[in-house]
């Protein structure tokens, strides 16, 4: 592991880092400590206001889980890159880890197997399509929860997904599939990597807002 420059990490970012994924692994964790990454934050924060089960005996599927940040208790995971399954599985908190490429390979869990199922930052162009979230859907069981966080970025490709992820969503609902209920805007999802220059006050900075949605699968 090395310590990396604002500038460094925000290459990384900037020239697409898919393909690197595996390679990245070992750094990944500090490199979005320094962005400042809250998505896992806020992910478990707002689906808390919303889990009423017992902790000591829910299956929780993380997808996209890459190092493991999510992780708050024993879980499966799901991830394309081989190298963040590894860092992953040294966190021993996770029952389970799966290599796929969303989209590309069905997610291969059990329909109706699991109480919550969470994603962190994959709902992006280029990485999860978003025909996957029915799948997550079909994996929860009846009654219970899909929590999705995700990064609201102004680049025009974002813009476009954001709008054909939500026309999905809210069919979903009208399909009957599921309820929504929430999506709580959060203010400061990841510091924005088109900022030039890392901005030394905090009060200061440029950062992408995110929103973190729960969805109950109907019973």
């Amino acid at each position: 592991m090395t310590t990396r420059s604002f500038q460094e990490v925000r290459q990384v970012f900037i020239t697409g880092f898919e393909p690197q994924y595996d390679n990245w692994a070992p750094d990944y964790e500090q490199d979005l400590s320094l962005l400042e990454y809250k998505g896992p934050e806020y992910l478990v924060t707002v689906l808390m206001q919303h889990f009423t089960g017992d902790p000591a005996h829910t299956r929780v599927l993380d997808v996209a889980c890459g190092s493991g940040l999510v992780a708050k208790k024993a879980v499966r995971g799901v991830d394309a890159s081989e190298g963040m399954l590894k860092e992953a599985e040294n966190t021993k908190l996770y029952q389970d880890l799966q290599l796929a490429v969303l989209g590309k390979q069905p997610l291969s869990v059990e329909k109706d197997s699991f109480d919550v199922v969470t994603v962190s930052g994959g709902f992006n162009p280029g990485f999860i399509p978003i025909s996957v979230v029915r799948e997550l859907c079909e994996a929860t069981k009846p009654g219970g929860l899909v929590c999705i966080c995700r990064g609201n970025y102004s680049r025009p490709e974002y813009i476009s997904y954001d709008t054909e992820l939500e026309e999905e969503l809210t069919k979903m609902e009208s399909e009957g599939l599921w309820t929504r209920l929430t999506d709580t805007k959060v203010p400061r999802f990841v510091i924005n990597t088109e900022t030039e220059e890392l901005e030394q006050d905090p009060e200061k900075r440029d950062y992408v807002p995110g929103t973190v949605y729960v969805f109950k699968k109907s019973s």
